[in-house]
């Protein structure tokens, strides 16, 4: 329920970078219902280590439940 950006800033100040917006695909958004909130995008690379994907899903659980 929250905007893109928010969820983005609220990452941030875990140091985690994510990008927030439309992505350059306003009719994948239109499909979705995502084109007035936006998404949040992560990337993952090879490099990316199950530690680091851990941290993420936690951050992301403990600022979703502080809603």
């Amino acid at each position: 329920g929250w905007d893109c950006e928010t969820v983005a800033a609220r990452l941030a100040e875990h140091g985690i970078a994510v990008r927030a917006g439309l992505h350059c695909a306003p009719l994948a958004h239109r499909s979705v219902g995502t084109e007035r909130c936006g998404t949040v995008r992560i990337s993952c690379c090879g490099e990316n280590t199950m530690r680091e994907a851990e941290r993420f899903c936690n951050v992301l659980e403990e600022i979703t439940r502080r809603k």
